[in-house]
Formats: structure tokens, sequence, C-alpha cells
């Protein structure tokens, strides 16, 4: 008997890139098996070190920014997940993110937290931060591998 695909909401502080990182894996990971959605608390593009470091592994990832979690909240979308992405070392938002992510979702979703640094707090040479992006992209890439596990989902990509 199939279940029903599971639906996960990835969201984050800013502008969206690390949760649109982390439904691309999603999708990637298990194509047909899951319902992998985006969402930020900020409007505003996704800046070009996120979308070039993707394209070194094959993903076009959309400058556009996910949908705001308060208009995916007022719309009533339910999720069965809802991860958010947030490093509290790096960005005062994270606090009151979280607090409004659960205040949204908590009733209906499981609430899962990941600590992931944010794009914006990459400094250094163009270089350095690329590194940097990569190490963000492929920490987000193995905790969704192991998010999947942990649902019963066997990921497809390496």
């Amino acid at each position: 008997m199939q279940m029903g695909k599971k639906k996960v909401l990835f969201a984050c502080t800013y502008h969206g890139a690390r949760s649109r990182i982390a439904e691309e894996f999603a999708k990637r990971s298990a194509p047909g098996r899951i319902e992998a959605y985006s969402a930020c608390f900020e409007s505003g593009k996704i800046g070009p070190l996120p979308i070039a470091v993707m394209q070194e592994v094959g993903i076009d990832l959309p400058a556009k920014p996910p949908k705001p979690v308060f208009e995916r909240h007022k719309e009533r979308d339910v999720f069965d997940y809802v991860i958010s992405l947030c490093h509290a070392a790096t960005t005062e938002q994270c606090p009151i993110f979280k607090t409004n992510v659960d205040a949204l979702y908590a009733k209906k979703a499981e609430r899962i937290s990941w600590s992931v640094p944010d794009l914006k707090s990459l400094s250094g040479t163009e270089e350095e931060r690329r590194a940097g992006a990569r190490e963000i992209r492929d920490k987000i890439k193995s905790e969704v591998i192991s998010f999947l596990a942990r649902i019963g989902i066997d990921a497809e990509i390496a």
C-alpha cells in the first residue's frame, strides 16, 4: 500500500537561498516520493553566489525568492514537516524567525531545526566566500539526505 507523499517545507531567514537549496536537493534525492517547498522570511532576489555553487553540482537555482513563510501560512498550506535552516550565531533574526515558524506550523507539522550558516555571513576574497558557500551547500545536502533516511526515503543521489 502506497502512503501519500510527505510534504516538507524548508524555511530560512532572509531571501531563501538555503531553503531553496534544500528544496532542490530533496526533489532530486526523492523524485516523486516527497513534496518539497521552500519559504523565506524576507522577499528579495537570491544572490549570485548560491546560484553559482549550485550550478557546480548541475542544479539551476532560480534567483526568484520562495514565498514568505507568512504568505504560505495565509494560503493555509499544510506540511508534515517544517525544517528551519537558521544559524543563531550569525543572525539576530534566528530566534524571532524560529518562534514565528513554530507559531505558524507547530500544531500541524513536525518541527525540525538545522543550524546552517547564512550565505550572507561569508567574508573574505571571492574564492574564500565561494569555498564557504560550497561548505554550506554540502551541509544542506547532507542534512537533506539524513532527513530523508529518517523518514524512510532512500536518497537517489550520492
